[in-house]
């Protein structure tokens, strides 16, 4: 049924317009069984007191008009149009409202008490009836309670004459008229804001629902008790359904069997109150059988008396095409990784195909060296050592730059002494500089001395690249390594330490400095023909300089030289006057000699010829007593058959390999009760992998091919002072 419009606030009621006459009418039809209800129960309350043949007539007059004359002249009503047929509808009302307050007229003309409760219930009650739905129009509202009116003031004065209780009776009547008329003004008023507020409401909820939709997410609500369920045409359509098929068992059944138990965990958890809503990614059933991904959000709206779960309302989002994003991305990672340990397999093994063959080169070119020799054989050597050198440097260079690259780079940071280390730098360096005939100086400030924490190792990396570079790439003249360490502003904070290399060598110009710290960089390619070089040294410097927190930059003048200037922060570990009170070099790592060595007895477990043939040409001379075995299985044999001070061992050979060799050897010595053998890695696995693999076997030391007598010696004076006992245990 629609009513007319309610009023605005400010008119009163019976004032607006238009009117529509079809409202009406809907309304008079729709009411028209319970104003035949009203009439035929008012009148048989009236058969208590009034004449009961004429509550017949009433009653009969009553209904007549409404089965019979109402919708006769309601058919010739509905014939005119505009003012004329709103006037005959009036006419049509007022005839009706004059029969219908034809109880009334007799209750209050019979006088009695039952007859004015009837007479004024009923004129009351037509008041506010006539007030609320015909309040849109004067006439309309007039010709309805016009014949009320008439009968409010006619009925007490037939029934008390003119009389004051027939005057008060009638005021009474009338003043229900004007408490009527308020009571529609406010009820319209309240019906327009209600009304208002139930537009505003649809208006919200039809730009959610457009929203929702524009944005293709599915609405579902279930009803979990009932076992109901509804979704949006948008959530049918996801999967290729119409809304009409989704029952509530599809909600949950359509989901991947394998993602059903995470789905119903998560559910279950938001009951329990452990989640303000749900969240989970699932596959869910297509009509054609294939699966989609949905993003699926739900939270529990309202809860049964006894505390069950009642009403669920949540989202779903198709994201099928960002899980296979995701999947294409998940590949491409693995991809990558795997080329990734591809490459790391690739670079290990070539640099141990390559380091074993240079080992060969450089350790029999030492050996050679330390005999005695012709002028001529002597510089053939040192050429042959000296293109072995470079060879090895390039390597290293190369092996570095990836582990850089790959971020898995780490410093082996300790406790060094400054001067020390820029010396043992700068020494492998000055013997190339006085060939070239160039003068090779190093200045230290007062302050460049002293024990500090960093990685020495690279710190001289950085510096032999720089002093390297300077060398080459200067003709005449000098190079210059200037040290310098300024005091830190805080006690005990991080001093600024200078290293400075310059030469008077060939320069460059600004453009060429911007990319000369590039990889594989030189200043042209005439530089690199002439001067030779991978052109990574400059770049793993400046990473290396930039792993210790540091700087590295250059300025160069074209013709007069360059300075490379290296500016990292270095910790002290002990004051300045503490160690000149202690005297430089108290930590200095042990010094490489040879003394010692006669009548050692050595192991060496490796399985090429040349490497075997190497190690016994170096150690030979020093009167150290070798035994050589092929591979890892010979090694444990010769060890539990006899006794050594010192086992050389390759990582890789066959039978059985280094590291396993190694840890059968502990193991033994653990079940024995025997003292540690120093064992030494020798071998071209040098990377930070191999060195930590080896010392989890239980290798003292690691010495990386290719060899050099010092770098042999060395490594054999750090294995055995590495298990020598302290003076603390070996009294113990």
């Amino acid at each position: 049924m629609r009513l007319p419009a309610s009023p605005p606030d400010h008119q009163d009621v019976g004032a607006a317009d238009p009117f529509s006459i079809e409202a009406a009418r809907e309304l008079d039809i729709r009411s028209q069984p319970s104003r035949i209800l009203w009439a035929v129960l008012f009148g048989g309350i009236g058969l208590a007191d009034l004449p009961w043949p004429l509550i017949a007539i009433w009653i009969t007059a009553v209904m007549a008009w409404e089965v019979g004359s109402g919708p006769l002249l309601d058919r010739i009503v509905d014939t005119l149009k505009g003012e004329a047929g709103i006037w005959a509808y009036a006419v049509c009302n007022a005839i009706g409202s004059s029969l219908f307050y034809g109880l009334a007229l007799l209750g209050l003309a019979h006088g009695s008490p039952i007859g004015v409760v009837i007479g004024a219930t009923w004129l009351a009650g037509s008041f506010f009836y006539h007030f609320v739905y015909y309040g849109q129009n004067r006439r309309l509202l007039w010709s309805c309670n016009g014949p009320g009116v008439l009968v409010a003031v006619l009925g007490p004065i037939l029934g008390h004459g003119l009389t004051v209780t027939g005057t008060a009776i009638s005021a009474m009547l009338l003043s229900s008229l004007v408490a009527a008329w308020i009571y529609a003004k406010d009820y319209q008023v309240l019906s327009r804001r209600l009304a208002d507020r139930q537009l505003s409401l649809v208006d919200v909820k039809g730009k959610l629902a457009i929203a929702v939709e524009s944005s293709g997410d599915g609405l579902f609500e279930a009803d979990l008790i009932a076992q109901h369920g509804k979704v949006s045409p948008a959530w049918a359509a996801m999967l290729g359904y119409a809304a009409d098929d989704i029952t509530f068992a599809d909600l949950f059944n359509l989901v991947h069997p394998d993602d059903r138990p995470a789905v119903r965990e998560e559910y279950a958890a938001h009951f329990r109150d452990e989640t303000s809503h749900t969240t989970s990614e699932q596959r869910m059933r297509c009509k054609d059988g294939s699966y989609k991904w949905v993003l699926a959000r739900a939270r529990l709206v309202s809860r049964a008396p006894d505390g069950r779960p009642w009403r669920l309302i949540g989202t779903t989002i198709d994201v099928t095409a960002r899980k296979a994003l995701e999947h294409q991305l998940e590949a491409a990672r693995d991809t990558a990784e795997a080329a990734n340990a591809a490459k790391s397999v690739f670079m290990a093994n070539m640099s141990h195909e390559i380091r074993t063959p240079l080992n060969g080169v450089i350790g029999i070119a030492g050996a050679l060296a330390r005999t005695p020799l012709t002028g001529p054989q002597r510089e053939m050597v040192g050429l042959v050592q000296s293109s072995a050198q470079i060879l090895e440097r390039l390597l290293s260079d190369v092996l570095d730059q990836s582990k850089l690259a790959a971020g898995v780079f780490e410093l082996q940071c300790g406790p060094f002494d400054l001067r020390q280390a820029v010396e043992a730098a700068a020494e492998l360096m000055r013997v190339r500089a006085e060939d070239k005939g160039l003068g090779f100086h190093i200045a230290y400030a007062d302050t460049a001395d002293g024990v500090f924490e960093g990685d020495a190792v690279r710190l001289r990396q950085i510096i032999s690249n720089l002093a390297s570079n300077a060398i080459k790439f200067t003709e005449a003249g000098e190079v210059r390594i200037d040290v310098d360490v300024t005091a830190p502003d805080e006690e005990e904070g991080p001093t600024a330490t200078t290293i400075a290399v310059a030469d008077t060598g060939i320069g460059f110009d600004a453009q060429t400095g911007e990319r000369l710290f590039g990889r594989f960089v030189q200043a042209d390619s005439s530089i690199a023909r002439r001067f030779g070089g991978s052109g990574l040294g400059l770049a793993i410097s400046r990473a290396l300089a930039e792993r210790m927190d540091g700087t590295l930059s250059a300025t160069s003048t074209p013709g007069v030289g360059s300075v490379f200037a290296l500016r990292i922060a270095l910790r002290r570990t002990m004051s300045l006057a503490d160690y000149r009170q202690r005297g430089a070099g108290t930590i200095a790592p042990p010094t490489e000699t040879e003394a010692g060595l006669e009548g050692l007895r050595v192991l060496l477990a490796e399985d090429h010829p040349t490497n075997q043939r190497v190690v016994e040409l170096l150690l030979g001379p020093l009167g150290v007593h070798l035994t050589i075995v092929g591979d890892g299985q010979d090694a444990i044999d010769a060890f539990a058959a006899d006794h050594f001070d010192l086992i050389l061992m390759d990582m890789q050979m066959p039978v059985v390999d280094g590291l396993s060799a190694t840890r059968e050897i502990r193991r033994r010595e653990r079940e024995k009760g025997l003292a540690r053998t120093p064992i030494a890695m020798l071998t071209a696995n040098a990377m930070p992998s191999h060195r930590a693999m080896a010392a989890e076997a239980g290798a003292s030391h690691h010495i990386a091919k290719p060899i050099t007598p010092e770098s042999l010696i060395g490594g054999i004076v750090a294995a055995l002072a590495a298990d020598t006992p302290a003076p603390s245990e070996a009294a113990a």
